[in-house]
Formats: C-alpha cells, structure tokens, sequence
C-alpha cells in the first residue's frame, strides 16, 4: 500500500541505491519530470539513464554519502537533451540518504517542476528592469506609502523632485515641510478625493534647498483592504517648473496681447486652424452692441452686409484650405444699425515646420476711405467729361491754329512781298532824287518787311514742327549733313567754316523736320561765329544705354543715339542754357546779331517731337556744346 501510495503522490518521488546510483523505485511524477519511462529508468544507474544531471549532481550525492545529511535545492535547472528544442526545466528537490546498519546504502528524492514559476518570475523581472528604463528615462520619481503605517519607499528621483538631496526615510511630516504652505489645502483636498475615488492627482509647489520654488506633478492609485479602508498609495511625481514656466509666460503674452488688442480702435481678432472664430477685442463688441460669446465661431456672420455674406464665407474657406492670406472689403452692421464698410486682413501663425497654429486677423474701419474714392470716381469722370470737351476745342483751335498758319504762309506774305518790291523799285529808280533822311527811311523799311517776313517764316516752322506723324526713317545723319552744308553752300564759303565729324551714324527721324535741327543749328553757329578767327563745327554720334542718361524724361528701359554738335564761336553764359529754346528769346540785340530768336525753340520742339532731349552748355568766347538724345533705331 506504501509503495502504490508514494507512486500516486503528484510530488517526483524516487529510490537510488548502491555507489553506482541504480534506481530501485520511481513514481510516476518523477518519471514525467525526467520524461523517462520505467524501461529507460529502473535498474539502470543514474547518470547512464539521465546524462544530463551528472555534471551538477554528482558532487551533491558525494556529499551526501559522506556527511549523510540532507540536500535541499531550490529551482535547481536542468537542460533536458531529448525535448525539441532544447529546454531547461527548474525543480525544487530534497535528497535524503538511507541507512541500513547505520551505513549509507542510498538516497531518496524528492522533486517538483517549478519551471513556471521561475519564468514568471523571470518575466516579473524583465518588465521590472523595462519599467525602470522607462522610469528612469521619463525623468519620473517613483513612490510607495503603507497608509497602515505610514513608511514611505521612493526612488531617489523622487527624493529629488521633494527637495531632498539623497534618498532616506521620511516621516509625512517630514515630507510635508518643503511643501509650500498655500498648496498644502490643495494636496489635502486630493488625498480626501483619493480615498474616496481612488486615484490621487495634484500639483504643489515645493522648495529645495537653495530656496528655489519648483512645481511638482503627483500621480497615485490607491488601494484598499478588504473592508474598503486605504492601505496602500503607489504613484509617481514629475517636475513640471519648465512647463509652468512657459504656461505663466503664455498667460502674460496672453494678457499683454489682449490689453493691447483692446486698446487699439481696430477690430482684432483671432481663429483656430479650422477657421473657427475664437476670440474678438473689445472694439469688435463695442461696435457691434453684442456680449462676448455672440459673435464665436460661425455666428459672426450675423454682423456682415447679406451682400457680402457669401462672397466672404468663400475667400474664408479659401485662405483656411490653402494657408493664403486673407483679404477682403465687407461691410459690418454697427450696434445702430448702419453698416460701415471694413477692410479685413488675416495672416496664418506657423510653427517651426509649417504647420498652421492659428490666424490673427484685423477689420479696419474705411467707411471715410469709400466715400472719398466715390466721390473721387464722381469727379474723375466729371473731369473726363470736361478733357473731352477741352480736346474737342484744342482739337478745333489746332485746325483754326492750322488756318492762322496758312494765312501767315500766304496772305501776310504776299502784301509783304509788294512792299518789298515797291520799296525796291522807288530806291532804283528815285535813289538820287531822295534826301538823306529818305534813303535811311526806305532802307528801315526794307529791313523791317525782311525781319517780318523772316519772323512768318519762323513761325509757320515753329508751328509746323509740333506736327508729330509716325513717318520715321532710319537715315544717315551724313546724308541729313550734306544736304544742309549744300543749303547754306555760300555762307559756308563766305565764312569759311571746316567741319570735323566723328562716328557718324544712323538716326531714327522724321526726316523733313530733323533737317531743320541741323539746319538751325548750322546757321546758328554761322550767325554767332567769333570775327577773329575760322568756325569750326564738329559733329560726333555714339550709341548710349537710357540707364545711364541722367536726364529726367528719358527712358531708362531703351537705348538712345547720343548726338554731340560743338563750334568754337562767341558762346553764351551757362546761366542761359535754357533761355535760349525759349521763343523770342535773345542774348542779343537785333542790332548786333540778325534773327527772331525762334530757331532754337523750333529746334527743341522738334527733339521732344521725337521723343527726346537736348541739353546746352556754353562758355563766352570759347564756344556752344547741344547734346542731342533721339531713341536708337
């Protein structure tokens, strides 16, 4: 009975005898653990049926013969080789040896598979070991209250975080101390929630050593015992100073920006990255006559012109989908009634990485803006309609100013030219017969019908050359120059005048009116040439960029014809370098030198007809410089 008790026992029971370790008896739990049959087991020595043991068992059972006293082992491992894969199995055993005549002839085992719970605790272990790591990385102090008796096990972060240098036992007393005392009815108030809900949460500010205040956050689940009493807190603490820090700088930016968003006359306001309406400054209520809260989210529609409702919601949509700026005229409806037209701006705040956080916007009044542009539009077009009407008169006094020329061109000169000849006529054939005084009469009045047929000349050219017709040549300015030299042939041999030229080149003219330019300026030289010596003239062309011409009127985007025409005549003082173009206008008296004093202007106007410039300098007997710009062909 014995023996077929201790083969059902559910605990590894065997029987070894002899120096060899032959097995006499195995239950059937044994077997299982060394997963070995009764044929593979009994009778045969130990370390011949189970190898694997010998290596650790054999200086234990040496032991055992020797001092006869017990062995005990504890998750003792065993690597089995016949199991695929290889495993290792953990037993708790007891060897004892048997006696027959007070000599050792044996021992017993007893043995049990403790292999699952070794590995869970092993298991327990690991996630202890991987819980530190994440403890110890996030920078959390770790703690453990016996509410029962109020001893305190923690980490020494957490000693750290409480204010005290180094890890050590602490009464609550002793931890209370560098709580700050207005946040200890806070932390009373959690502990009392706590016990009644059983999770434990607070923040209170904590002092260390050197005085500094520093924020801590407090986690805790409490357990109870089974008569609902709290026995047991186990929690973490976390230093929050850097994010109470940034919170209170927050708060004060918050508050400086809406002390001054509520000062300014401007209607401020702010939206969340959805294009939610969150926040409006006091000016927006003011106008508007409505209460904070009436005008977040999509309720501030209400205040904006029907007519502008939807073309507004749709530019608002736009800016929120594509992260554009927002800009928009709308009008809003004043507390009044009246509507007042706004001009709406808002731009995206970004972080770092481009992401939207939330947009800041203004509505600015411009109601006054509005009225003045119609009223601006009202006179615009009244003007218009007056420059209409004033072209239709120029218009009308250029063809009656075209007329006034013609007469002068025909009509005044015809009664001249029958002055001219009778005068003349009566000197040939009555010269003699006249007194002195009547010779100096007759002679006055040919000189005056000359300069007045010469001044209708210079005026039909001066009119004639405000004429702009977009016939324009690309010419040789050589052949404008030899055809004007051929003109004044005889004055030019008379007074012997030399011409020197340099890089002459082609010119975009209207040909007609470019030789009067030349021409004018030819006999003006002629004209103003000095008694004592040869005039000389030179004519000099380059090719130059607008950009570097600085002369107001002049296109800096295209290039010019430079034209340099110089002679060494009587000159002129540089303070009449603009005088001269003008009409009628004379250094001189008529007396010392001929003319109507236009040729100049004629000159100038025709410049200008052709888009260009001239500039004079001169200097009192050294000579005259005109440098002419046309655009370059």
């Amino acid at each position: 009975r014995f023996r077929d008790s201790v083969k059902q026992a559910p605990v590894g029971i065997a029987i070894f005898r002899g120096n060899d370790y032959k097995a006499e008896m195995a239950n059937v739990s044994y077997l299982q653990l060394i997963d070995r049959t009764e044929e593979e087991f009994l009778g045969k020595p130990m370390f011949e049926s189970v190898p694997e043991v010998e290596k650790n068992l054999a200086p234990i059972l040496e032991e055992i013969y020797r001092t006869g006293e017990d062995y005990h082992g504890y998750e003792f491992p065993v690597n089995f080789e016949r199991s695929a894969p290889k495993e290792t199995k953990y037993f708790n055993f007891l060897y004892h040896p048997l006696r027959e005549h007070h000599k050792i002839v044996g021992f017993m085992v007893v043995a049990s598979d403790v292999t699952s719970t070794v590995k869970a605790k092993q298991l327990i272990l690991e996630n202890q070991e991987k819980l530190n790591l994440v403890i110890d990385g996030s920078e959390l102090g770790v703690y453990d209250v016996d509410l029962t008796n109020g001893t305190i096990e923690a980490s020494e972060r957490c000693y750290e975080i409480l204010g005290f240098k180094e890890k050590m036992n602490l009464t609550n007393e002793e931890l209370l101390a560098n709580f700050h005392p207005d946040d200890l009815p806070t932390r009373k108030r959690a502990f009392e929630n706590a016990y009644k809900n059983g999770k434990l949460r607070y923040q209170a500010r904590i002092f260390w050593d050197d005085n500094s205040i520093h924020w801590m956050d407090a986690n805790g689940k409490i357990f109870f015992d089974n008569d609902g009493n709290p026995e047991r807190i186990l929690g973490t603490v976390r230093d929050i100073s850097e994010e109470k820090t940034f919170q209170q700088e927050l708060l004060e930016r918050e508050e400086k920006f809406r002390l001054l968003a509520d000062s300014m006359p401007q209607y401020i306001w702010t939206a969340d990255p959805n294009g939610n309406l969150d926040y409006f400054n006091q000016s927006m209520y003011d106008f508007t006559g409505l209460a904070p809260g009436q005008l977040d989210n999509d309720n501030w529609v209400q205040m904006v012109h029907p007519e502008d409702r939807d073309r507004n919601m749709a530019r608002w949509r736009q800016s929120i989908k594509t992260g554009e700026n927002y800009l928009f005229e709308q009008r809003f409806r004043k507390h009044d009634g009246e509507f007042r037209w706004q001009l709406s701006r808002a731009i995206p705040q970004k972080d770092k990485d481009g992401v939207i956080k939330r947009w800041v916007g203004t509505s600015t009044d411009i109601q006054e803006q509005k009225m003045f542009a119609k009223e601006l539009e009202k006179q615009v077009r009244v003007r218009t309609q007056e420059l209409e009407q004033k072209n239709l008169d120029l218009e009308k006094m250029n063809r009656e100013l075209e007329s006034f020329v013609y007469i002068s061109s025909h009509d005044l000169q015809e009664p001249l030219r029958k002055i001219q000849m009778f005068s003349s006529r009566l000197v040939e054939m009555e010269y003699d017969t006249l007194s002195e005084n009547g010779k100096k009469h007759f002679e006055k009045i040919q000189n005056s019908a000359f300069r007045m047929q010469q001044l209708i000349r210079d005026l039909t050219s001066y009119s004639r050359a405000n004429v702009k017709k977009n016939n324009y040549e690309i010419v040789n300015l050589q052949e404008i120059i030899n055809e004007v030299t051929e003109t004044l042939s005889e004055e030019i041999s008379k007074d012997k005048v030399s011409f020197q030229l340099y890089d002459i080149c082609d010119v975009k003219i209207i040909t007609v009116q470019f030789r009067q330019v030349i021409l004018n300026l030819i006999s003006n030289s002629i004209k103003f040439a000095q008694e004592d010596q040869p005039l000389v003239i030179s004519i000099q062309c380059a090719k130059i960029k607008g950009e570097d011409i600085e002369i107001v009127g002049l296109s800096k985007e295209i290039n010019y014809t430079h034209i340099r025409y110089k002679d060494n005549g009587i000159g002129f003082e540089q303070a009449y370098n603009e005088k001269i173009f003008e009409v009628f206008q004379r250094l001189h008296s008529r007396h010392t030198y001929s003319g109507t004093g236009i040729g100049l202007a004629i000159v100038k106007r025709i410049i200008e007809n052709h888009e260009g410039d001239i500039i004079a300098n001169g200097v009192p007997k050294e000579g005259a410089t005109f440098d002419i710009y046309l655009p370059a062909p």
